[in-house]
């Protein structure tokens, strides 16, 4: 804590007009002993200047030296001293409307019954600085706003802290707020220890230790050395813990000194004690006025009970006339939230199988184009070069014996098959022609190699009811089981793969099994081949099961409605 803060505070009060040689060499001595750290020294000279104040009933004085006060007992750790103190500025401020000391008040004791562990005080205090409504001229409120929200709305354990913590802590940086940086550090290692982040926490934890031993914050040093133990214990850095310790060990001996100083002790009492006996004058001089104004207005009093008597039972009457009706208000407003958010949750999903069917519907498309210039433009291209080639070993007898010209001959082939192989892939037109079961057939025929996976393929319950799958369903199930096919062939180094189709309506079922390497379905990153089969599924309205270990294969179970 620098002077900064109570010139912050308090730039708003009047100039003192009842200073003295002796109160100037108090303020002088306070200010002094503050940028030397010495807070606990600061106490006496601080309750001397508020008496003095008191007597010459300058109260804007003796506020700010109870802030200043409150402000010391917080750094002890002397924190229902601190609240007592702040009471009273709060009630100060609240009547003087100096509304932007009266927010920062509220914020300090937000702080403070937070550090008490009183989470309902803190909440009422925040709520309270927060219907004043200044922080929006006021980045200093605005970010102490911020910070407390991070802490008791949100919560350390809510991901959504982190970001506020970060703002607040690049504030107090650019700014020189050491102590707003301290206690950033601070929440933060109490996040990252929430959120499972032990050795983040602990680094936060150390960066506030420091911050908070170079201003001199005790308590907070000490409750922060604490924390560094137990999170390098946990971590086995037992020399380390071990200094965590001592540091917490040296600073709470600091503290149990101070707070056996009898001449402090005296003086804080002896204060207190004349607080308490001000507050017991000036309750007996309310109690003697308001004792005086009773007297004067019992006949008024009596006229006015029997008007609250009857406004009182036309209310009740007016209430109980309205309950029934504001009961069923209520019921029907909660059946039309159910309704519109059911509404919201169909048209969301009615917008997603849409896009997913122009998707798909977009793809097909597109295959349907590649397979028709393959098959037309470079089909067409490789068999002229095919037959111009054939006319050229005729034409050239000499050709026919050279192995290069046979090479080159065969590998027209193949391109011309691999062509064909492809377009057929990409436009199955089986599929139109022959049906589903024939497509996947045909398929698979292509699929088997010499040196491949051997497939094996099963069909149930499709004897005279094929037709009964919709065509763009029987599309979209051909390419399930293609896409399926493609990733054991790549990635499974199986020697044999099942593919089975069963019709028990009004479902389909699909498996396809492999002797494969297997996998981890959890540890492996999404392709797009695995996004594609789930969209295709989704859109189906179908289900998807996934059961695969490493060295014992993989095995895919898939049910799809055959009808929309």
């Amino acid at each position: 804590m620098s002077g900064q803060d109570l010139d912050f505070l308090f730039s708003n009060t009047e100039a003192n007009q009842q200073s003295s040689p002796y109160l100037d060499s108090l303020a002088f001595k306070v200010d002094s002993l503050i940028k030397e750290h010495k807070f606990d020294e600061i106490i006496i000279p601080t309750i001397r200047l508020i008496e003095k104040y008191l007597d010459l009933n300058d109260l804007n004085k003796v506020h700010q030296y109870r802030f200043l006060l409150s402000k010391v007992y917080y750094i002890l750790g002397w924190y229902p001293k601190s609240i007592v103190n702040l009471e009273y500025c709060h009630v100060f401020f609240r009547q003087n409307n100096r509304i932007l000391d009266l927010v920062r008040t509220y914020n300090f004791m937000t702080l403070v019954y937070y550090k008490m562990g009183n989470n309902e005080m803190a909440a009422y205090f925040l709520g309270q600085a927060e219907a004043e409504k200044p922080s929006k001229n006021n980045p200093l409120c605005f970010n102490e706003n911020m910070l407390l929200d991070a802490l008791i709305r949100l919560g350390l354990n809510n991901p959504l802290a982190k970001p506020k913590l970060f703002e607040v802590l690049k504030y107090a940086k650019t700014n020189g707020m050491n102590e707003m940086l301290s206690n950033c550090y601070s929440f933060l290692g109490d996040f990252y220890s929430l959120n499972g982040n032990p050795v983040q926490g602990c680094i936060a934890y150390q960066k506030a230790a420091e911050i908070a031993e170079a201003i001199g914050f005790l308590a907070d040093h000490k409750a922060l050395n604490s924390k560094i133990f137990d999170c390098l214990r946990n971590q086995e850095k037992h020399q380390e813990a071990s200094l965590a310790l001592l540091k917490y060990i040296e600073t709470n001996d600091s503290l149990h000194h101070i707070e056996r100083n009898e001449i402090l002790n005296r003086s804080i009492d002896r204060y207190e004690q004349k607080e308490i006996r001000e507050d017991r004058i000036d309750l007996a001089q309310n109690q003697r006025l308001f004792e005086l104004k009773n007297r004067r207005s019992n006949f008024t009093l009596y006229g006015l009970l029997f008007s609250i008597a009857s406004i009182l039972l036309a209310g009740f009457i007016i209430i109980l006339f309205y309950q029934q009706k504001l009961s069923a208000n209520e019921i029907i407003h909660s059946q039309n939230e159910q309704i519109n958010q059911q509404k919201i949750t169909e048209l969301e999903n009615n917008l997603t199988l849409q896009t997913m069917k122009s998707m798909i519907a977009g793809q097909e498309e597109e295959r349907e184009r590649i397979a028709k210039d393959l098959h037309d433009s470079l089909g067409g291209l490789l068999s002229t070069i095919k037959l111009r080639f054939d006319k050229l070993q005729s034409d050239n007898k000499v050709a026919l014996s050279s192995p290069y010209f046979n090479k080159v001959h065969d590998l027209i082939d193949v391109a011309c098959v691999e062509v064909r192989n492809i377009s057929h892939d990409l436009k199955p037109g089986a599929l139109e022609d022959l049906g589903l079961i024939e497509a996947i057939k045909d398929m698979l025929n292509r699929y088997n190699r010499e040196k491949g996976p051997e497939i094996i393929f099963q069909a149930y319950g499709f004897d005279g009811n094929e037709k009964i799958i919709e065509s763009s369903r029987a599309l979209q199930v051909y390419r399930i089981v293609q896409e399926l096919l493609n990733n054991s062939i790549k990635h499974s180094k199986g020697k044999e793969i099942l593919v089975q189709l069963s019709l028990k309506e009004p479902d389909l079922e699909i498996i396809v099994e492999d002797d494969g390497i297997g996998y981890l379905p959890e540890a492996i990153n999404k392709g797009m081949g695995l996004e594609n089969i789930k969209s295709r599924i989704k859109y189906l309205k179908g289900e998807l099961s996934i059961n695969s270990r490493p060295n014992e294969g993989t095995s895919t179970l898939i049910q799809v409605p055959v009808k929309s």
